[in-house]
């Protein structure tokens, strides 16, 4: 396993890190009945451990789509599959390293490295999430500090108290102040890593903060983390307690102790996480025993969750080792199947031509009796013929096509201008062979809200991307396997079967937009109905010919 620049197991940092994390333990250790925290840890509820397990796991999920958002304010962003693998590799190296700074650099090095992007520009979103990770500790301390005060939980500590995660997070505050003051006042000149990182992450902030699309999902995304992370302690706690505790008052000790459980001296937050639990725990009596051991299940939790990171890491260095020969591709072949589009055709030309990185655009008729083809050729097509059937007329002109990618889209939808960077960004991934984008329908209906992320539970349940997503394949990959599969209908399925034996399949960080037609045709239960029925069939075995005929009936 080869670690990024700059990073190695033994460092002095490290070595007074391992030092502290032993002399907070054996101070507390030494101060407190062993054989009762024994006794807590063999008492421990499976379920509860098991509920924070998978408590830490979703923390996990919403730090990578945190961090996806953060990328994609830089410019640097592959695909949500991929930054995800990534937050977990950095949870490994966070551990690994001691915290925030070693764990961010060392996996901002290997998302470089991976992906071929700039170093500093992927630094930059590190620090990007970090602000976006402050900003939902923020709304979780605000909403907890909210209802501990609503139930009286705050009434113990002594007038004009603060809690000492209240004071570190207004230190954190002031600190985020003058980072931000000196973002704005600073304009660094030349091209060195310095300069190139902070004007990646001026360019990013302003994008975020000029961007509710991008800031809101972040936020929500943190908040999600955040809140996931504190209910790991708290089931961690729920785990070892023998007696009713004042959940609703005590409710803000959990995200305190995850702040200070994440402060850079000690080793996966041991030792902090114990002196904080007895200190804000204690304020509501719950036992001595119980707080430590709650302590070291989270612990326990962490260093598995950070296994997993490095399982990971290993996996995903020999995928890169294996497909690091892939080239980066720069040029998009379109391929239009179409019959009877000349209504259609003029929109989706349009978009096409806004996205500089399509080349070539060919349309493959199958057999039009309007204009199709004299329409298409007039807006600079290059058009072909084919008999009547999508597989047929996508293999004839993905056959002919000279881009680096083949994108295959249907005639009624309509791509952004960002689309062509954001499918080439997602092919950096060098194990990724094809993906699609992120698609909604035109004038929707409410029975057709969430196709979005339908797109997401297709790929990550379905292992396919469907026909209407504008799937985008490698050309040299599409010639590997033989080219579309030659089908009148179900021909994405075979495609994405036959593609996912040669890499992966990702999302690309773009959403299009198509027609809802056979659905308003058909309505849309009716349709929904069909579609289903015909997968089914074609799973057991049924003819594409026949399925086209139940597909295709008024």
């Amino acid at each position: 396993m080869n670690f990024p620049p700059g990073q190695k197991w033994f460092s002095w940092q490290r070595l007074l890190g391992a030092g502290v994390t032993l002399a907070l333990l054996f101070f507390i250790f030494s101060k407190i009945d062993r054989a009762a925290v024994l006794g807590a840890l063999r008492q421990t509820s499976w379920p509860w451990f098991g509920l924070s397990f998978l408590a830490y796991g979703l923390a996990l999920y919403g730090g990578g789509l945190r961090s996806h958002i953060a990328l994609r304010a830089t410019g640097s962003s592959v695909s949500t599959s991929a930054s995800g693998r990534l937050f977990l590799i950095g949870h490994f190296f966070f551990v690994a390293f001691f915290g925030a700074a070693g764990g961010d650099v060392a996996k901002s090095a290997l998302y470089a490295r991976w992906f071929r992007f700039g170093l500093p520009e992927v630094l930059a979103a590190a620090q990007l999430d970090r602000a976006l990770g402050l900003g939902g500790s923020m709304l979780v301390f605000v909403l907890t500090g909210a209802l501990a005060f609503t139930t009286s939980g705050l009434a113990m500590l002594a007038p004009g108290d603060t809690p000492v995660a209240g004071q570190w997070i207004v230190a954190l505050l002031g600190l985020a102040l003058v980072l931000v003051l000196l973002l704005v006042l600073w304009k660094p000149k030349g091209d060195g890593p310095i300069a190139r990182t902070l004007r990646a992450l001026r360019f990013g902030a302003v994008r975020l903060a000029s961007n509710p699309r991008l800031a809101v999902p972040g936020l929500l995304f943190a908040l999600l983390s955040q809140i996931a992370l504190s209910a790991v302690f708290a089931c961690c706690l729920a785990a070892v307690a023998s007696t009713p505790l004042p959940w609703a008052r005590l409710a803000w000790t959990f995200p305190a102790i995850t702040v200070l459980s994440c402060l850079p001296f000690t080793f996966a937050g041991a030792g902090a996480r114990e002196a904080a639990a007895l200190s804000l725990l204690g304020l509501y009596g719950v036992p001595v025993d119980e707080c430590v051991a709650a302590a070291l299940l989270t612990l326990v939790l962490k260093l598995a969750w950070a296994g997993l990171g490095a399982v990971r890491l290993w996996r995903e260095e020999m995928l890169s080792a294996k497909n690091s020969q892939r080239p980066l591709p720069r040029t998009i072949s379109v391929v239009m199947p179409a019959i009877n589009e000349s209504a259609s055709l003029p929109e989706t030309i349009r978009s096409l031509r806004a996205v500089p990185e399509v080349t070539e655009i060919i349309l493959v008729d199958g057999g039009s009796t309007d204009a199709t083809r004299e329409l298409a050729a007039q807006l600079g097509c290059r058009v072909l013929t084919a008999p009547s059937g999508r597989g047929g007329q996508m293999r004839l002109g993905a056959a002919q096509a000279v881009g680096d990618v083949v994108l295959l889209l249907h005639a009624d939808t309509t791509i952004p201008p960002e689309a062509g960077q954001a499918a080439l960004n997602c092919l950096r991934d060098a194990s990724v062979v094809a993906g699609g984008f992120w698609k909604v329908f035109r004038k929707t209906t409410f029975l057709l809200l969430g196709s979005r992320w339908k797109c997401a539970v297709r790929l990550m349940l379905g292992r396919r991307i469907a026909g209407d997503q504008a799937l985008f394949i490698r050309r040299e990959i599409l010639e590997q396997i033989g080219g579309v599969p030659d089908m009148p209908l179900m021909e994405e399925f075979e495609l994405c079967r036959k593609l996912r034996q040669t890499g992966r399949l990702a999302l690309a960080d773009a959403t299009i937009v198509t027609s809802a037609r056979r659905f308003q045709k058909l309505g849309v239960l009716r349709t929904y109905v069909r579609m289903w029925w015909v997968t089914e069939l074609y799973r057991l075995g049924k003819s594409p010919a026949e399925l086209r005929k139940i597909y295709e009936r008024e």
